[in-house]
């Protein structure tokens, strides 16, 4: 089934909108943890859940403000050419930037 484009919601633009939204949908507890994740969990966490991040919001299919976003935060790191990382990176940041938050579970 084809979808109409006018009727779907209006896909997040950048980065930023995209972290905002999926720490928008973590139970309290997801957020505590992931916010204490180590890289190599981070990893693992990035592998079962990039290609989702990327069709769920379009980065290759015809959300191209999102993928221009994503390129704009490109680094020298190997791992930082890819969108799905630079999103997941970003949520994991968000997460870690307010440890004042108190997280009641």
């Amino acid at each position: 089934m084809m979808y109409d484009k006018s009727n779907m919601p209006s896909l997040p633009q950048t980065v930023d909108q995209v972290a905002d939204l999926l720490i928008a949908d973590l139970p309290p507890k997801e957020m505590a943890t992931l916010s204490l994740m180590s890289e190599k969990d981070f990893l693992r966490l990035y592998n079962s859940v990039a290609q989702y991040v990327l069709d769920e919001f379009r980065v290759w299919t015809g959300n191209d403000d999102l993928l221009e976003s994503c390129l704009e935060k490109v680094s020298d790191s190997e791992d930082m050419t890819d969108p799905a990382m630079i999103i997941l990176r970003r949520v994991w940041q968000k997460l870690n930037d307010f440890p004042e938050i108190l997280i009641i579970t």
